[in-house]
């Protein structure tokens, strides 16, 4: 079973995300912390796995060419950052499997670019993905809640302390590894509570 290694993090609920940051290279099996969270967002009900992705950005004779750099993936209990190959490696092909299953709901905040970039960079489709900003503004009437951030998103459903958050933030160019694993995993945490909320 793969071992989510990494440093671990104390949320404001007092619930605890296990972190795994891993460099990927042509050798590298990422099967089984893929493995590692389906099987936690079952365990939890409701099949959600919170995603987010990072882009590098070229421009080439005025058009701009984007690359998938990294993947942030987040269940209740864990997150899992996966930073890319350049260029893409054959044992990425579990995680293009990975986005396409149709079991569970990829959920994200403001993804729709990213879907449309992730297929038209990547051959990436994502079967089963969810907005959570339209399933807020939906839920609770207020069409505004569409366009916030994870952030402000969380803040107006939960009303949680983001304190430790704004911390980290507010010096993310002199943030270390570890502080930018703990906003990872605050962020994604964060995500999951509200889909599990509005789901509710």
């Amino acid at each position: 079973m793969a071992n989510f290694d990494g440093p671990g993090f104390s949320m404001v609920d007092g619930a605890w995300v296990q972190t795994k940051a891993i460099d990927i290279v042509s050798s590298t099996d990422i099967s089984p912390y893929l493995s590692r969270l389906l099987e936690d967002c079952v365990w939890n009900g409701n099949r959600a796995i919170v995603f987010d992705v990072y882009w590098d950005v070229k421009s080439i004779n005025a058009k701009s060419e984007w690359r998938l750099s990294s993947v942030k993936l987040s269940t209740k209990n864990f997150c899992l950052f996966l930073r890319l190959p350049n260029p893409f490696t054959d044992n990425l092909k579990d995680l293009y499997r990975f986005f396409a299953s149709k079991f569970v709901t990829f959920v994200g905040v403001q993804i729709q670019e990213d879907l449309v970039l992730l297929k038209e960079n990547h051959g990436i489709v994502i079967r089963s993905s969810l907005e959570i900003g339209k399933l807020a503004a939906k839920a609770r009437g207020t069409p505004i809640v569409e366009f916030l951030g994870t952030r402000e998103l969380a803040h107006k459903i939960l009303w949680y302390d983001m304190s430790r958050l704004d911390s980290i933030q507010s010096k993310w160019d002199e943030a270390g590894g570890n502080d930018r694993l703990e906003a990872a995993a605050i962020e994604g945490w964060l995500i999951y509570n509200v889909y599990d909320q509005l789901q509710q």
